[in-house]
């Protein structure tokens, strides 16, 4: 006959090793970003890069306009564009 308590601690192991995968899949879905957030922000950060280079020229003016082009599709980003220059 079995001995109960190895059949005990094994459900137990079982049951934790089960919560660990499980949590660690949880953690691996929420802090994936896509590509298209990276490519998002390498659209901010070379837009920041147009105006600071506008600004170091001299321009006295407060309105600046930056046209950012990529092979991305920037398209896909306006509303992180807008939201980021708009103190947002």
């Amino acid at each position: 006959m079995p001995d109960p308590r190895r059949r005990k601690r094994r459900t137990w192991f079982i049951v934790w090793a089960m919560l660990c995968v499980a949590g660690l899949a949880a953690t691996e879905a929420l802090t994936d970003s896509s590509p298209a957030d990276a490519d998002c922000a390498d659209s901010i950060a070379e837009a920041e890069a147009h105006l600071a280079d506008l600004g170091s020229e001299g321009a006295s003016s407060g309105t600046a306009v930056a046209w950012i082009s990529s092979s991305s599709g920037t398209d896909d980003c306006l509303d992180e564009l807008r939201e980021h220059f708009d103190g947002g």
